[in-house]
């Protein structure tokens, strides 16, 4: 098979795209079928792939517009669909059209999500200080989407996950597939990759918004969308900084 021609300088600590290895984790060489553990160590790179700060960041900022368990976890899913469907699209074109693509465009879809990122941060607190404005009996979590476009919310999470494919594409690619020749196999591991990402976002989005239910709600929704806000913007800022000097946009 043909090594993909993408270079990531900065890899997050513990990313080795060493040809054999991952966190100390053995991967088998050209010999990998679909059986082997290797298969379903994708999957939980998938499961470990949705704990990434900004995608917390994100997938939480729009879970505190969801009304309910449910939607709480269909909004995580459509965050992962997205990020899947580019997932799979520049794999499409790193593997199956075998065109090289400039580590620099990567860098600037990550300078994308982090501007969002500060956008969504400042949308959800300027919600928050809606609600700072309305008295707090007879106020509940499940209010806060009665009036909202449940469609709307659902494009959201979509555009958000497309993005974060697109900026974690050609990292997910290399690290999934530098070892294997069989096509087949890469995109084989690159969909168990994606379930893995699905199923753990979906779980992840509940949990992290468990403290605004109704049964439990022992944070006020306010406190935690400006909380949920700060986090978004602080994370989307260290993001612009990092892509900004790979990018070499503001050279000294």
């Amino acid at each position: 098979g043909r090594d993909i021609a993408v270079v990531f300088p900065g890899l997050p600590s513990g990313v080795n795209l060493h040809p054999t290895s991952y966190e100390g984790r053995s991967f088998a060489g050209p010999t990998l079928r679909p059986y082997d553990p290797a298969t379903y160590q994708r999957c939980q790179l998938g499961t470990r792939h949705a704990f990434e700060p900004d995608h917390i960041a994100a997938v939480l900022s729009v879970s505190t517009e969801s009304n309910s368990v449910s939607a709480t976890a269909k909004q995580g899913a459509i965050w992962g669909i997205g990020h899947t469907i580019t997932l799979l699209l520049f794999s499409m074109i790193l593997m199956g059209l075998q065109i090289d693509i400039d580590k620099n465009v990567f860098v600037f879809f990550e300078l994308l999500v982090g501007a969002v990122l500060v956008w969504m941060g400042i949308d959800v607190i300027k919600k928050a200080k809606i609600l700072f404005s309305k008295k707090e009996s007879g106020y509940s979590y499940k209010a806060t989407t009665e009036d909202n476009n449940k469609t709307k919310l659902s494009l959201k999470s979509l555009s958000i996950g497309l993005l974060h494919g697109a900026a974690g594409s050609g990292l997910i690619v290399a690290l999934l597939t530098t070892t294997i020749d069989s096509i087949y196999l890469k995109f084989t591991y690159i969909v168990l990759f994606s379930i893995g990402l699905i199923i753990c976002m979906s779980i992840l989005s509940i949990l992290m918004t468990i403290p605004l239910h109704r049964r439990i709600k022992f944070i006020p929704l306010k406190y935690f969308k400006v909380a949920t806000g700060a986090l978004a913007i602080l994370i989307g800022m260290k993001m612009l900084y990092s892509s900004s000097t790979l990018l070499n946009m503001f050279p000294i």
